[in-house]
């Protein structure tokens, strides 16, 4: 397999995992809003925050693995995610002897696990992953230098999306979120991060009418169509960091506007229905 051909098939395998992780916050907020709590959830245990900083090093010694082509830095990623695990399988055993408020509904703490899990398991992927750039020392150099590239990225990927995890664990206890700083602070962002999207969106328009593609940047005035360009054409174009950051910001932008959506659609639909 080329270099071209595996750091594709990590991008797909990134775009396709993002809906899901966004789909499970999505459900805790639904089983915490449907539940009507009124009393507190469980508190979230302290090796939940201690595990976020292993996922820093993994990130980290990943990262120094590609300047310094080392496969030491591979082998402390994998020790340090291998901890990470360690750390996670402790949070499990002590929310599983608490008990959430009796009028939350009973989907939530499922979905805690499934959130949690879904995470651990692609951790594991990375695991496996880990070892595979270990033993590819052998190879020439360019061949290992990608599988330490696709390395680092997904532990990027994983580390951002425990980052986005736990802070949706942690405002999800929030009660009545619309009105306090947690719903203001949601729009806000999700604004902010709006007018980024935006921005990306013109850089492809202009790359491709500056390349004579007239119709391609007209059909990219559809914000789909405009990031499939980047995406695809990521070789041809020479648009992979603009992509990749480009992913990040529009997977962020799609999280808070599911927020703002679960968050005010409710109060909303409430106001309605008591008129």
């Amino acid at each position: 397999m080329n270099s071209q051909t595996s750091s594709l098939g990590l991008r797909v395998l990134i775009a396709s995992l993002a809906p899901l992780f966004i789909a499970t916050l999505f459900c805790g907020w639904y089983f915490r809003d449907t539940g009507n709590i009124e009393g507190p959830l469980p508190e979230l245990p302290l090796s939940l925050f201690s595990s976020t900083f292993l996922l820093c090093f993994v990130s980290f010694f990943s990262q120094r693995a590609i300047s310094s082509f080392s496969g030491r830095m591979v082998q402390l990623a994998f020790l340090a995610a291998l901890l990470f695990l360690i750390s996670q399988s402790f949070a499990w055993s002590k929310l599983l002897g608490a008990t959430p408020a009796e009028s939350a509904h009973p989907m939530y703490a499922f979905n805690f696990y499934l959130m949690t899990a879904l995470h651990g398991a692609h951790v594991v992927g990375g695991l496996v992953y880990s070892l595979i750039a270990f033993s590819s020392r052998g190879l020439n150099d360019e061949r290992y230098l990608q599988r330490l590239k696709n390395h680092a990225t997904y532990w990027h990927f994983l580390g951002i999306t425990w980052v986005g995890i736990l802070l949706n664990l942690i405002a999800i206890r929030v009660p009545n979120p619309e009105n306090n700083f947690i719903g203001v602070s949601v729009l806000v962002v999700t604004a902010a991060l709006f007018v980024v999207v935006v921005y990306y969106q013109a850089l492809i328009i202009r790359l491709l009418w500056l390349r004579n593609e007239k119709v391609a940047a007209l059909s990219s005035l559809l914000l789909p169509v405009a990031f499939l360009h980047v995406w695809a054409r990521g070789e041809e174009l020479r648009t992979h960091k603009l992509a990749f950051r480009w992913a990040i910001i529009l997977g962020c932008f799609l999280v808070g506007l599911m927020f703002s959506a679960t968050i005010y659609f409710g109060q909303f639909v409430s106001k309605i229905a008591s008129i």
